[in-house]
C-alpha cells in the first residue's frame, strides 16, 4: 500500500470508492449530487489517497475550520474490500504527520463503532457527543461522537 497526496486525477477513482462505501455502509448518508465536490469541499487544505495494487482504496482530508480552531480530519473513506488491512491507520497517520497544529479533531456517528474504536486505538480522545446537524434519509438525526488528538 502507498499513501500520497491526493491529485486531481485520483478523483474519478475516489468517486467509485465513495459509491461502493455509500452502497454498503450508507456513508455519506445522502449520495451527493456532485461527489467530486463532496470530496473537495471549501476549506479542505490537504488530502491523501491510499493505493494498493494499482487501485485507489482510500481517502482522508484535513479541513481548516474557522480561525483558531483545530483542523478537522474529514472524508475518511476506505473501500469495503480493503478494510482490516491498515488502510485507515495509514491514512490517519499521514494526516496526523502533516498537520501543522498541536491538536486535530474529528467526528463520527455513534452507530459506526468500527470507526470510533479505530480512533480510540490510535489515541484519539472522546470529548463529547451531540446530535448531528443533518438527518439520515429516514429522518432520524444521528448522535455524533467528537474526538480530539494532541500531537507530539
Amino acid at each position: 500500500m502507498h499513501i500520497r497526496p491526493r491529485r486531481d486525477d485520483d478523483l474519478e477513482h475516489l468517486v467509485r470508492v465513495l459509491r461502493r462505501t455509500h452502497d454498503e455502509d450508507g456513508y455519506p448518508a445522502h449520495w451527493p449530487d456532485d461527489p467530486v465536490a463532496w470530496l473537495t469541499p471549501p476549506g479542505h487544505r490537504s488530502a491523501w489517497t491510499a493505493w494498493s495494487s494499482g487501485s485507489v482504496v482510500g481517502h482522508v482530508g484535513l479541513a481548516a475550520p474557522a480561525a483558531a480552531a483545530a483542523p478537522l480530519v474529514t472524508r475518511l473513506v476506505v473501500h469495503p474490500d480493503h478494510r482490516g488491512q491498515g488502510v485507515a491507520d495509514a491514512l490517519l497517520a499521514a494526516a496526523e504527520a502533516s498537520a501543522a497544529s498541536p491538536v486535530l479533531r474529528l467526528d463520527v456517528t455513534e452507530e459506526t463503532p468500527g470507526a470510533w474504536r479505530l480512533y480510540e486505538r490510535r489515541g484519539w480522545r472522546l470529548t463529547h457527543r451531540s446530535p448531528a446537524d443533518w438527518a439520515k434519509p429516514d429522518g432520524t438525526v444521528p448522535t455524533m461522537r467528537w474526538y480530539e488528538k494532541r500531537l507530539p
